[in-house]
């Protein structure tokens, strides 16, 4: 399938590493796509102050631009698009998402670490819950499909070490309340530099 260049695809470039930097070439590179169509969409979240560009040399170095808050509402789209793929591109995880969405309301779901590069068969899943505790419907899920799910529960997200926030940061998939995570991580980056 060949994907367009959009806003969002941008913005997925940062989603493991809001202190990133990065040159008109690597965001075309990553993309695949010429520099010269990526550029107008460049410009243009920097116009918005969405992306911030500072001088190198004879290059433009670009970045999150935090001192904007619509950023959270790019951000979510690009974390929301990538969870839609992820979704479509794992029939275990649809099926996951399916069986978790009825906790939706109480509960915010986050997939971490190498299950992020898809659900293969006989590897584990590492699931990040906040809220209440769905150990029972998880255990029914992990005896259905015979998938073993590490759970990590916490009531709330502030309760959780930085250390763990880290790792689930570098490398996620947030099923559903993603602007309040987003906002939330966020809110430690900005003023710390934290993750």
């Amino acid at each position: 399938m060949v994907k367009k260049v959009t806003y969002s695809r941008i913005m997925g470039l940062f989603l493991e590493d809001y202190s990133r930097r990065v040159y008109l070439r690597e965001i075309a590179d990553e993309l695949k796509k010429p520099h010269q169509t990526v550029k107008p969409y460049i410009k243009e979240l920097v116009r918005k102050n969405i992306l911030s560009e500072k001088k190198h040399g004879k290059f433009l170095e670009y970045a999150l631009n935090f001192k904007n808050k619509l950023i959270y509402d790019y951000l979510t789209i690009a974390e929301k698009e990538k969870t839609q793929e992820f979704i479509e591109d794992n029939p275990l995880a649809s099926i996951l998402y399916e069986k978790l969405s009825s906790f939706f309301g109480d509960n915010t779901f986050i997939i971490f670490g190498s299950s992020v590069n898809g659900i293969k068969k006989g590897n584990d899943l590492d699931l990040f819950v906040i809220g209440k505790n769905v150990k029972d419907e998880i255990k029914e899920f992990e005896d259905i499909y015979s998938k073993k799910i590490h759970l990590i529960h916490a009531k709330t997200l502030k309760e959780v070490s930085l250390t763990f926030i880290k790792e689930v940061y570098k490398k996620h998939i947030i099923l559903n309340n993603t602007e309040s995570v987003l906002k939330f991580i966020g809110g430690l980056y900005e003023p710390n530099k934290l993750v």
